[in-house]
Protein backbone atom coordinates (compact mmCIF):
# COMPACT_ATOMS: atom_id res chain seq x y z
CA UNK A 1 0.00 0.00 0.00
CA UNK A 2 1.13 3.62 -0.89
CA UNK A 3 2.55 5.54 2.01
CA UNK A 4 0.07 8.66 2.60
CA UNK A 5 2.38 11.71 3.83
CA UNK A 6 0.07 14.43 3.68
CA UNK A 7 -3.93 14.69 4.83
CA UNK A 8 -6.22 17.95 5.76
CA UNK A 9 -9.84 18.39 5.63
CA UNK A 10 -11.66 20.86 3.17
CA UNK A 11 -13.50 23.13 6.17
CA UNK A 12 -14.35 26.03 3.65
CA UNK A 13 -14.52 27.09 -0.19
CA UNK A 14 -14.31 30.87 -1.04
CA UNK A 15 -16.94 32.52 -2.94
CA UNK A 16 -14.61 33.09 -6.20
CA UNK A 17 -12.61 29.44 -5.67
CA UNK A 18 -15.06 28.11 -8.82
CA UNK A 19 -14.69 31.00 -11.23
CA UNK A 20 -10.80 30.76 -10.28
CA UNK A 21 -10.72 27.26 -11.12
CA UNK A 22 -12.86 27.86 -14.37
CA UNK A 23 -10.34 30.64 -15.59
CA UNK A 24 -6.93 29.94 -14.48
CA UNK A 25 -7.43 25.67 -13.68
CA UNK A 26 -6.01 26.59 -10.68
CA UNK A 27 -6.87 25.95 -6.86
CA UNK A 28 -5.18 27.80 -3.87
CA UNK A 29 -4.97 25.94 -0.63
CA UNK A 30 -5.02 27.79 2.73
CA UNK A 31 -4.85 26.75 6.31
CA UNK A 32 -8.36 28.47 7.44
CA UNK A 33 -6.25 30.06 10.20
CA UNK A 34 -3.22 31.65 8.09
CA UNK A 35 -5.26 32.53 5.10
CA UNK A 36 -4.13 35.89 4.37
CA UNK A 37 -7.73 38.30 4.37
CA UNK A 38 -7.63 39.32 0.81
CA UNK A 39 -6.95 35.67 -0.37
CA UNK A 40 -9.50 34.33 1.68
CA UNK A 41 -12.78 34.70 -1.60
CA UNK A 42 -9.87 32.67 -3.78
CA UNK A 43 -8.79 29.99 -1.59
CA UNK A 44 -10.28 26.24 -0.28
CA UNK A 45 -9.83 26.32 3.35
CA UNK A 46 -8.49 23.56 5.34
CA UNK A 47 -8.06 22.50 8.73
CA UNK A 48 -5.44 19.44 10.33
CA UNK A 49 -2.69 20.17 8.08
CA UNK A 50 -0.21 17.72 8.64
CA UNK A 51 2.61 17.04 6.32
CA UNK A 52 4.98 13.89 7.01
CA UNK A 53 7.09 13.49 3.97
CA UNK A 54 8.78 15.28 1.02
CA UNK A 55 6.40 15.88 -1.88
CA UNK A 56 7.86 14.59 -5.37
CA UNK A 57 7.02 14.00 -8.96
CA UNK A 58 5.01 10.96 -9.53
CA UNK A 59 3.64 11.26 -6.07
CA UNK A 60 0.10 11.21 -6.59
CA UNK A 61 -2.16 14.16 -5.00
CA UNK A 62 -5.96 13.01 -4.08
CA UNK A 63 -8.65 15.21 -3.64
CA UNK A 64 -12.26 13.71 -2.92
CA UNK A 65 -12.16 10.54 -4.83
CA UNK A 66 -10.17 11.98 -7.42
CA UNK A 67 -6.44 11.38 -8.33
CA UNK A 68 -3.72 13.89 -9.74
CA UNK A 69 -0.15 12.87 -10.43
CA UNK A 70 1.89 15.45 -9.24
CA UNK A 71 4.02 16.74 -12.27
CA UNK A 72 6.70 19.21 -11.09
CA UNK A 73 6.70 21.29 -8.01
CA UNK A 74 8.15 24.46 -6.80
CA UNK A 75 11.17 24.91 -4.40
CA UNK A 76 8.88 26.62 -1.32
CA UNK A 77 6.09 24.25 -1.31
CA UNK A 78 7.46 21.89 0.96
CA UNK A 79 7.92 24.97 4.06
CA UNK A 80 4.71 27.15 2.52
CA UNK A 81 2.61 23.80 3.19
CA UNK A 82 4.18 23.17 6.23
CA UNK A 83 3.88 26.40 7.85
CA UNK A 84 1.14 28.22 6.38
CA UNK A 85 -0.67 25.11 5.09
CA UNK A 86 -0.38 27.11 1.61
CA UNK A 87 0.11 25.66 -1.90
CA UNK A 88 -0.97 26.65 -5.28
CA UNK A 89 -2.21 23.40 -7.36
CA UNK A 90 -1.98 23.97 -11.42
CA UNK A 91 -4.34 21.81 -12.81
CA UNK A 92 -1.79 21.66 -16.49
CA UNK A 93 0.15 18.76 -16.95
CA UNK A 94 3.75 20.56 -16.21
CA UNK A 95 3.35 22.62 -18.66
CA UNK A 96 2.73 26.44 -17.17
CA UNK A 97 5.39 28.88 -15.22
CA UNK A 98 6.69 27.02 -12.25
CA UNK A 99 6.31 29.31 -9.27
CA UNK A 100 7.37 28.66 -5.89
CA UNK A 101 4.61 27.83 -3.99
CA UNK A 102 2.98 25.86 -6.83
CA UNK A 103 2.72 22.08 -7.68
CA UNK A 104 1.72 20.77 -11.04
CA UNK A 105 -0.57 17.94 -11.81
CA UNK A 106 -1.95 16.57 -14.21
CA UNK A 107 -4.53 18.29 -16.71
CA UNK A 108 -7.96 16.00 -15.94
CA UNK A 109 -11.39 16.97 -15.14
CA UNK A 110 -11.38 18.37 -11.84
CA UNK A 111 -13.90 17.38 -9.35
CA UNK A 112 -16.23 19.56 -7.78
CA UNK A 113 -14.76 20.50 -4.13
CA UNK A 114 -16.85 20.59 -0.94
CA UNK A 115 -16.45 21.27 2.77
CA UNK A 116 -15.87 18.14 4.25
CA UNK A 117 -13.76 16.33 1.15
CA UNK A 118 -10.08 15.29 2.14
CA UNK A 119 -6.87 16.39 0.53
CA UNK A 120 -4.16 13.84 0.45
CA UNK A 121 -0.89 12.97 -0.85
CA UNK A 122 0.62 9.78 -0.87
CA UNK A 123 4.31 8.20 -2.71
CA UNK A 124 3.27 6.21 -6.04
CA UNK A 125 4.77 3.47 -6.57
CA UNK A 126 6.52 2.51 -10.02
CA UNK A 127 5.94 6.00 -11.66
CA UNK A 128 6.52 6.22 -15.38
CA UNK A 129 6.42 10.13 -14.83
CA UNK A 130 9.26 12.03 -16.83
CA UNK A 131 9.94 8.75 -18.47
CA UNK A 132 9.85 8.38 -22.88
CA UNK A 133 8.74 5.12 -24.24
CA UNK A 134 8.89 3.87 -27.73
CA UNK A 135 6.37 1.06 -28.51
CA UNK A 136 6.68 -0.84 -31.63
CA UNK A 137 3.93 -3.04 -32.70
CA UNK A 138 0.44 -2.27 -34.64
CA UNK A 139 -3.14 -2.41 -33.95
CA UNK A 140 -5.31 -2.24 -31.19
CA UNK A 141 -2.63 -4.09 -28.41
CA UNK A 142 -0.21 -1.83 -28.87
CA UNK A 143 -2.53 1.33 -28.93
CA UNK A 144 -4.10 0.09 -25.27
CA UNK A 145 -0.29 -0.65 -24.00
CA UNK A 146 0.11 3.13 -25.20
CA UNK A 147 -2.58 4.52 -23.42
CA UNK A 148 -1.94 2.48 -20.47
CA UNK A 149 1.74 3.85 -20.51
CA UNK A 150 0.72 7.64 -20.76
CA UNK A 151 -2.36 7.01 -18.60
CA UNK A 152 0.81 6.23 -16.39
CA UNK A 153 2.54 9.14 -16.87
CA UNK A 154 5.01 7.95 -19.63
CA UNK A 155 5.22 10.05 -22.80
CA UNK A 156 5.21 7.77 -25.96
CA UNK A 157 7.84 9.00 -29.01
CA UNK A 158 8.58 7.58 -32.49
CA UNK A 159 11.27 4.89 -33.09
CA UNK A 160 14.12 7.70 -33.38
CA UNK A 161 14.02 9.84 -30.63
CA UNK A 162 15.51 9.51 -27.98
CA UNK A 163 13.67 7.64 -25.04
CA UNK A 164 14.17 5.36 -21.76
CA UNK A 165 12.94 2.22 -23.11
CA UNK A 166 11.50 -0.02 -25.87
CA UNK A 167 8.59 -2.16 -25.60
CA UNK A 168 7.49 -4.39 -28.41
CA UNK A 169 4.31 -5.85 -28.96
CA UNK A 170 4.30 -8.83 -31.08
Amino acid sequence: MAKEYYKTKIIGIGGEVQRFLDVTKMVVLFDDSMVFPELREFSVLHSGNKLDGKIKPGDVLKIADSEFRIVKIGNDVQNNLKNLGHIVVKFDNGAGDLLEGSVHVEDKPIPHIRPGDEITIYESSGSLIGKKVVVIGSGDVKEAVEHALHEGGAAIVEEGEEHDFTLTIS
